[in-house]
């Protein structure tokens, strides 16, 4: 998030930054996107952006507020609105995201992020970096949990957030998919909905069942 000083600046400025940083996010990967020709556009100086944000990934961030409130946003009106049904949120949170982008003219930007060689590790944090974000982020998976009804999701906590963690990974290969590959909405889904389904139900569902009946015809 930007530093403190940032929010003291004039919203007419804090919305040129803004406006200047989309310019450059929207022409290349955030990787290649140079701080030089954002503060270039933005009419700021270099020491200046530095007391605004840590870093260009920072800016990112601040940026693309607005994608990761209105993806988190999704999660938890979801649960409300369907019994606490993480399976029935993941199935849908794939066609929202792309459908999301396009109405909001993200669709460059994203497609640069995804395109980006960091992408994965910018969007699955590692969980031994100790940093505000993951904090943040065990918080959120905190409150998602919460809203789970046990009777879909049968796990602890600490193993509730190795799943979404998982899930995301799912979202971000199908994402590449979709903004790298030019595969379509529909060629992506199918992939996504077939790791969902092995995140339900593993890769044997009936391991348990056939466990039980084993047990029982050796004590039967």
């Amino acid at each position: 998030m930007p530093l403190e000083r940032f929010f003291r600046l004039p919203k007419e400025k804090s919305e040129t930054i803004r406006k200047a940083a989309i310019q450059e996010f929207k022409r290349v990967s955030p990787d290649e996107a140079s701080i030089n020709k954002i503060i270039q556009t933005a009419g700021i100086s270099r020491g200046s952006f530095y007391t605004y944000f840590t870093d260009k990934e920072d800016l990112l961030k601040w940026v693309m507020g607005d994608f990761i409130n209105n993806y988190r946003q999704f999660y938890l009106e979801e649960l409300e609105a369907n019994n606490g049904n993480i399976w029935y949120v993941f199935d849908r949170v794939l066609h929202h995201t792309i459908e999301w982008v396009a109405e909001q003219g993200l669709m460059e930007i994203v497609g640069n992020m995804v395109r980006s060689s960091s992408f994965a590790e910018r969007s699955i944090n590692n969980p031994s970096e100790e940093c505000e974000l993951v904090e943040e982020n065990k918080n959120y998976s905190a409150r998602v949990y919460q809203l789970v009804n046990p009777n879909c999701c049968q796990v602890s906590q600490e193993e509730f957030q190795e799943l979404l963690r998982m899930q995301v990974a799912a979202l971000a290969y199908s994402m590449k998919l979709y903004f790298v590959k030019g595969k379509t909405v529909e060629e992506v889904e199918v992939p996504y909905h077939r790791c969902m389904k092995l995140l339900c139900c593993g890769a044997f569902p009936r391991q348990q069942e056939v466990s039980m009946e084993r047990e029982e015809r050796k004590h039967g």
